[in-house]
Order: structure tokens, then sequence, then C-alpha cells
């Protein structure tokens, strides 16, 4: 008699461990992050915008993390190096290579934009107080992590021991796609993009079975996008060293959303997953554990 929730080799189905992960994740998310709101509203007071998200930042990484070692040592029996979040050997090398990707697909970006539009670049970094500055710059740090564990970790991970590695980028894309509608002047082609950013990161991290190279890239696009540059970043401003003033189309450079909202985002995000998957890495050096026996979810 097939079981609901063991498979063929009396494993638990892909589908109870993904829901092991979620089980683990919101709560120690709502915990943690009413932790930090009563230990730091004593303290620095919670009415500045960038504290709360900073906090919101932490107390997200914090539970993504739990909850990838979590499933790591509890449900599957494997080092982290297996789920790709160690430091397993070549992590750093693959770090590098995706932060010059994402710096590359910036460069590509601004190009883009002084092609189609008009694009001045002012010098705003003496309008951002250094400790706002440093704030944000550990937002992005953490948030980049927070993203990466859960929609290029273990649940992306899982799901392609269930359904395929091409069903479960896309419905995990789908998904951080989807949870970026709300965003300031959000649009659906915002949304696709964002989607289409997904599937270029999830390669990132199929091709090396690597969490590094994905967030190396995912980093250097919020950070040089918004920081450095000046975009909007997916609809939210940043204090940024430049403060990028474009003029032009709309469905082309994305207007108030930056550029991730309009047609040139889709071409950079395109050749970002191209060269996601030709740029040369390293992949990790474990075995397939998580993905052997594909379909026996």
């Amino acid at each position: 008699m097939t079981s609901p929730f063991f498979n063929s080799n009396n494993e638990l189905r892909s589908g109870w461990k993904f829901a092991a992960f979620v089980v683990i994740l919101l709560p120690v998310w709502v915990a943690i992050g009413f932790a930090l709101a009563v230990i730091f509203a004593a303290t620095i007071g919670l009415g500045n915008p960038l504290y709360t998200l900073a906090l919101n930042a932490l107390a997200s990484s914090i539970a993504a993390l739990v909850a990838t070692v979590f499933v790591a040592r509890i449900v599957e029996h494997v080092p982290l190096q297996v789920l790709g979040a160690g430091f397993q050997a070549g992590w750093s090398g693959n770090l590098k290579t995706g932060i010059v990707l994402g710096g590359g697909l910036i460069l590509f970006t601004m190009l883009g934009a002084m092609f189609i539009g008009e694009t001045h670049l002012e010098w705003t970094a003496s309008q951002a107080p250094m400790n706002q500055m440093a704030m944000t710059l550990g937002i992005l740090i953490v948030a980049a992590a927070f993203e990466e564990l859960v929609f290029r970790g273990y649940p992306l991970q899982i799901l392609i021991k269930g359904i395929g590695p091409w069903r479960a980028i896309l419905v995990m894309s789908c998904v951080f796609g989807l949870l970026h509608a709300q965003n300031p002047n959000s649009s659906r082609l915002g949304v696709f993009n964002t989607i289409v950013a997904g599937v270029m990161l999830s390669l990132a991290y199929w091709r090396t079975r690597s969490l590094w190279f994905s967030y190396g890239l995912h980093l250097a696009w919020n950070v040089g996008l918004g920081m450095v540059v000046g975009f909007p970043l997916s609809g939210l401003g940043v204090a940024s060293l430049w403060t990028a003033r474009v003029m032009g189309s709309t469905a082309l450079l994305g207007g108030e959303y930056g550029p991730e909202g309009g047609l040139l985002g889709t071409i950079v995000f395109l050749v970002g997953a191209i060269a996601a998957w030709r740029i040369p890495v390293q992949r990790i050096n474990y075995d397939d554990r998580i993905y052997k026996d594909p379909g026996a979810g």
C-alpha cells in the first residue's frame, strides 16, 4: 500500500520535507522578530523605518539559517555543505565569480540605460549619514542571504528531487517574483522580470550546487544597483553613493520601479541567466544525496 508520508525507499516524501522547512522557518521568524523588537524598542526605538527593516532582515535571515540547519541535521542527516550552505571547497571562488558577474550586469544595465534614455549620475553620498549607509549595506547583505536560503536553498533543492529541476526552478522563481508584487511602483513586467531573475539565480545554484555563486550574484546586483549607482531597487529607494536620474520610456527603463521594471531588465536577466549557465565555476565536491532518485517524492 502506498503511504502518503513515505516513498518506496521508506524516505519522507519531498512535500513533507518542504513543509518541515516552512514549519520551522515561520515560527522562528516570528519569535526572533518579536524578541528583537522588544529588546531594541527600549534602546534605539522603532520609529525609524530603516531600523525596523534592519531588524526584520536580521530576524528572517536567522530563521532561514535555523530552518536550514534543522533540515540538514534532523531531516536529511547531511552536513550543510550538501545543501550548498557551508564553507565547502571552492566557496570563495564561487562567491567572487558571482560578484564579478553581478558587477558586469550592473555595467550592462548602465550602458543600456544610457543608450535607450537620458541618464545622469549625481554624487549624493554626502547627503546620507555614514550610519545610514552602513545599515543599508548590512540590510542588503542579510536580506540576500535570507532570499538565497529560502528560494535557492533547501526548498528548491527538495522540490528538484520531487518534481525535477526545471519545474522546481519555475515554481520557486514564480513565488520569488510574486512576493515582489507588493513593492512600490510594481508592475506585471516587474514581477515577470523578478521571476526571470529567480531563474537566473537558480541556475547559478544548480551549476555549482553551492549558494555562494547565487549569493554573490544577488548581493552584487542589489548593492551595485541600489547603493552604488542609485537606481530604485525593486521600487525601493536606498542610501547610495550616486543617484541615477533616468529619462525615457517607462516600458523600456522601468520608471520608478527601476531597471527591473522595464524591458531592459528583461534583457539583462536573460543575459545573466545565460552567463550563469556558461561561465566557468566550481561545483562542490559532494555527491548528490539530495537529488538521487528524482521523482520519488
